[in-house]
């Protein structure tokens, strides 16, 4: 799921160039669903969702209606029009776009256009009489959408795997280097909140020390005013960072300061490879909200993954994973979230 685009897109051959830079990679295997409101013509500001669905097996297709229903329910509060966009073999694109497409009208949608790309060409599939059956050949370099994109700061990699391997650990001689580093960082937390935690009188410690909280807010913002220099961290600025997101104020902190903007994103993508994986569930979650609010679906599934990898239990980690399932555009999970009501 990508939130709304600024590219303006014109033409099936527009649409088509723009769907790798929507949803940050080029799709194998996946039927994307661009949802539009239909009362306004095919602008930038048309476009307020879009969704990647991964194609299923040949086996699965016979079970589709009701998951189809479920996706189309939940995308039809978001827009009022889509056009779907098939990736992959026609046998598995054509009967799984037309189960969606008849979900899609149940739930009062209006199905534009349904097309499959594959090897340079698309395939209309929605019926019409004009519609080449060998498909329509189209060169990106024909369209205005990659020269936006470039002027937009956007640039989709070549697949998923490519954007999984951004957060890859660390691995060699920076990820012994990390490990000293957040042994030393983790016994330095133990020893403030040892020092600094004032017990209730059943023996429970109500919320965290003042002094870690106050130290753990600082290093955030030194982290971001880093960022936003373009600067890199140390090792051991990045295993403090992860030591003191593990304090609970810290991490929401951090993450109400989050923004979408792209110092943040590569903030913590860093971050994220180099943390070891028992302090990775904070930063990858960071990261997930960051690419969330940047409308980078993609990304922030996969950092949800990481972070839930590193523990089943974050629940932060677990909200968001649901609210990006559900389709739930990044303004309305920022407002229910954290009181605020700009759309980003």
């Amino acid at each position: 799921m990508v939130a709304s685009s600024k590219l303006r897109l014109t033409s099936r051959e527009d649409i088509v160039v723009a769907v790798p830079y929507l949803v940050g990679f080029h799709p194998t295997d996946s039927l994307i669903c661009i949802v539009l409101n239909h009362q306004r013509i095919l602008d930038r500001q048309l476009i307020r969702l879009v969704v990647r669905l991964d194609l299923p097996q040949l086996s699965e297709i016979p079970e589709l209606a009701a998951p189809a229903a479920q996706a189309a329910a939940l995308i039809a509060q978001y827009g009022s029009a889509a056009i779907l966009i098939g990736y992959g073999p026609a046998e598995r694109v054509e009967p799984t776009a037309a189960v969606l497409t008849t979900a899609l009208r149940a739930a009062s949608m209006e199905v534009r256009d349904v097309l499959r790309v594959a090897d340079g060409h698309y395939y209309c599939l929605c019926g019409e009489p004009d519609c080449a059956a060998d498909g329509v050949p189209y060169d990106p370099a024909d369209s205005t959408v990659p020269a936006e994109a470039a002027y937009l700061g956007l640039a989709p990699l070549p697949d998923r795997a490519t954007l999984e391997h951004l957060i890859t650990p660390a691995t060699g001689p920076e990820r012994d280097r990390m490990q000293a580093a957040t042994t030393a960082a983790l016994r330095r937390l133990t020893d403030m909140l040892a020092d600094g935690g004032v017990s209730t009188a059943d023996g429970r410690r109500p919320s965290s020390p003042e002094n870690v909280v106050r130290a753990g807010i600082t290093a955030v913002q030194q982290v971001y005013e880093t960022a936003a220099r373009g600067g890199t961290l140390s090792d051991a600025e990045v295993a403090w960072l992860t030591a003191v997101l593990m304090v609970p104020e810290v991490r929401d902190h951090a993450w109400i300061a989050c923004d979408g903007r792209d110092e943040h994103r590569r903030l913590w993508i860093d971050v994220t490879r180099r943390a070891t994986l028992r302090a990775s569930a904070a930063p990858a979650c960071l990261l997930a909200v960051t690419a969330y609010l940047a409308g980078d679906g993609a990304l922030a599934n996969i950092a949800v993954d990481r972070s839930l990898h590193a523990d089943p239990d974050y629940r932060l980690a677990q909200l968001l994973g649901h609210a990006l399932r559900a389709g739930v555009p990044p303004h309305r999970w920022r407002a229910a979230t954290t009181g605020a009501t700009t759309e980003n």
